[in-house]
């Protein structure tokens, strides 16, 4: 059966431009309770299943507000994204991993979710050093990492720094202990991680929209086999703050049918 992972972690840095994007005006001090209403009115969508959407990535605020219980009900699970962001040259910045490996069990959270932004040919090692070493405090406290470097699409060299990324993931996979999940830009070849997802360390692979449409996101995603989506951007594409209940929901279930149909089983 093929499902996929459902992204809803934007922070309150980026918060703004989903509800801009969303068509619903917001404040500093009110946009988390909107897109927190956003983020309901999504999982509420009668195909917003356990048998199209393994899994939700969450930011803490709305892990607060009662997310992860929802999606329980649903027999969904959640991920809680640990990190505080990125510093400007890509790599994490400084966060409490133990405290947040400590909220996301106490909250029920099964795994974690870290973003970094490749940038550059010397911030990749670096990066992939902090990631694996946080990754791999998570994975001792029984959590499931998600390792997050991602390649921003418009990138002049968007290909060549997926060539060096792979090499790179397998190194640090063989000396990881345990499994994690890899969340990694769309590429421009096909079946181009494959060697990743036989690897003994690796749960599953999954494809970031990463600012495409959700029909090149998913014709992209298609041509990679075993590889499953954690759309964001593409998922919530063509949904309005104005529109009906049954504009809303024709319009949630197109794009989470058209991401399902795209991903493999997971």
């Amino acid at each position: 059966m093929s499902r996929f992972i459902a992204a809803m972690d934007h922070s309150g840095g980026s918060t703004g431009g989903v509800l801009e994007r969303y068509g619903q005006q917001y404040t500093e001090e009110d946009k988390m309770d909107k897109v927190h209403a956003m983020r309901l009115r999504m999982v509420n969508s009668p195909a917003f299943v356990k048998e199209n959407i393994w899994a939700a990535i969450l930011y803490k605020d709305t892990v607060e507000r009662g997310m992860v219980s929802v999606l329980n009900a649903k027999g969904i699970k959640a991920y809680l994204k640990v990190d505080g962001g990125c510093a400007d040259n890509g790599t994490l910045k400084k966060f409490d991993v133990r405290g947040m490996i400590d909220f996301a069990k106490i909250n029920g959270c099964v795994g974690t979710k870290m973003r970094s932004i490749v940038k550059s040919k010397v911030v990749m090692e670096p990066l992939l050093e902090q990631q694996f070493s946080l990754a791999q405090e998570i994975a001792n406290a029984n959590l499931m990492p998600i390792v997050e470097p991602e390649i921003p699409i418009d990138h002049p060299s968007k290909e060549l720094y997926e060539y060096i990324l792979r090499e790179k993931l397998e190194q640090h996979l063989n000396n990881f202990s345990g499994k994690c999940i890899l969340k990694l830009t769309l590429p421009e070849n096909d079946n181009f991680y494959s060697n990743l997802m036989r690897h003994k360390n690796v749960r599953s692979v999954v494809g970031l929209s990463g600012g495409y449409s959700t029909q090149e996101a998913c014709e992209r995603l298609n041509k990679q086999s075993n590889m499953t989506a954690s759309f964001s951007r593409a998922l919530s594409e063509g949904l309005y703050y104005n529109q009906t209940y049954n504009e809303f929901d024709k319009q949630i279930t197109s794009n989470i049918m058209k991401i399902k149909e795209a991903s493999s089983a997971l």
